[in-house]
């Protein structure tokens, strides 16, 4: 049984960002898996702690074709985990991908920015930025729509099958 009959149906992607410009971000892909192959792999340890680790090596391959900076200077994000859970049924499962980088703080205006190849969107998703408290976040640019909750939050949305520009930025001022 391969992981061919996986089908990506949407993605939640959460930023969590400190004072000293740790990004921490947690990554969830649901699927729906009628074949259930990840119930099958979740039975054997051995099996789902080599395919885990063949996943998290292929989402750092995808993480090292992007260029991800802060303040100016690259950054490289790095996958620390993954895991595999299931919405309440074996043909409902989802994966989740720790991921952490650093950039350099400075007093006063910061941003973030992330050019990746262009693509249209197979699955809907959103990702959700929470910035350090006495932040305020003054500019988003991205694909889909974003918003700007309180002066901290930042939620961007993509449509399944929306034209993705692989660009964003994220300018936000450190008190």
């Amino acid at each position: 049984m391969s992981r061919g009959s996986v089908e990506p149906i949407h993605a939640y992607g959460f930023f969590t960002v400190s004072e000293n410009l740790e990004f921490n971000q947690i990554v969830v892909f649901e699927y729906l898996d009628y074949d259930r192959y990840y119930a099958g792999v979740s039975k054997n340890i051995e099996r789902l702690n080599k395919e885990l680790s063949e996943l998290a090596y292929n989402m750092q391959a995808y993480l090292d074709g992007e260029e991800v900076v802060v303040n100016g200077e690259r950054v490289r994000p790095l996958v620390i985990g993954a895991s595999l859970g299931f919405k309440g049924n074996p043909e409902e499962p989802y994966l989740v991908f720790f991921i952490y980088f650093r950039g350099k703080p400075r007093r006063g205006v910061n941003y973030y920015e992330n050019v990746y190849e262009a693509e249209v969107s197979e699955y809907p998703y959103e990702v959700y930025w929470i910035f350090p408290p006495n932040s305020k976040v003054s500019g988003v640019e991205c694909s889909g729509v974003s918003e700007i909750i309180g002066d901290r939050i930042v939620v961007m949305r993509v449509d399944e099958g929306e034209r993705v520009t692989g660009y964003e930025k994220i300018i936000f001022h450190l008190h």
